[in-house]
């Protein structure tokens, strides 16, 4: 029996398919099927050709190493030299210096075509102005641009009475004690928290304001009303 012929009676005998092997084997079925038919001209290199052997040997539950000396052994026949089937002469290629000369003007008069197109392409582009440009041919020469108003943030106003004191308090527009108000009781802390802060005391001297933490002092003297921003705290 040839190497061949093993193989694939073992294969018959536990009834296994080419694609079966395959997948067990990691081995490409047309790699098994060359071996079974004897065509190992079909293997890639004796290297490749000993390792499917032997692998596919061993699932199958063959000793590998006699099946290898077989396939030395028929190896050696001339007209079965593990891929030589695979070769074929192939022209050469003689490259003369009149060609290189040709290839080399083909190639520089493509460059100067697609330089000269770039360029024509480029005359016919309208000009880009900036926007920076365009902006400085719409702004009248010599008016100055408007400065950024700053930006109102809330801030917290503390109300701080000595003796008792009558106070009023708007919020963003809003009454913080409705329209009548409220007495505090001396040694009363209050705070209000918004944009614009009205307060409005009935002893200013005995009222004390702060601003984000920071003392501003009495509110003032009599009956008093103040506005409190971002832009008037200390």
């Amino acid at each position: 029996m040839t190497l061949g012929e093993v193989l694939a009676a073992k294969r018959g005998e536990r009834g296994l398919t080419i694609e079966q092997v395959s997948t067990a084997t990691r081995i490409r079925a047309h790699y098994l099927s060359a071996l079974e038919s004897d065509q190992l001209e079909r293997l890639a290199s004796p290297v490749y050709a000993k390792g499917h052997l032997t692998t596919y040997a061993r699932y199958l539950g063959l000793d590998p190493e006699p099946l290898v000396k077989m396939m030395k052994t028929e190896a050696r026949d001339p007209r079965r030299q593990l891929g030589i089937a695979n070769f074929a002469a192939r022209p050469r290629v003689v490259i003369t210096a009149p060609a290189i000369a040709a290839a080399g003007l083909v190639l520089l008069a493509g460059a100067f075509g697609g330089y000269a197109w770039r360029q024509i392409q480029a005359d016919q582009r309208p000009p880009v102005t900036s926007p920076a440009a365009q902006l400085a041919a719409t702004t009248p020469q010599g008016t100055p641009a408007p400065s950024p108003s700053p930006q109102a943030r809330p801030i917290v106003v503390g109300v701080r009475v000595t003796e008792q004191v009558w106070i009023n308090a708007f919020v963003d527009g809003r009454p913080a004690y409705a329209d009548a108000g409220k007495t505090l009781p001396a040694g009363s802390v209050v705070y209000f928290s918004g944009v614009d802060i009205k307060i409005t005391s009935g002893k200013a001297a005995s009222t004390f304001i702060t601003i984000d933490g920071r003392s501003i002092g009495a509110l003032g003297a009599g009956v008093a009303t103040r506005d409190f921003t971002s832009q008037t705290s200390p």
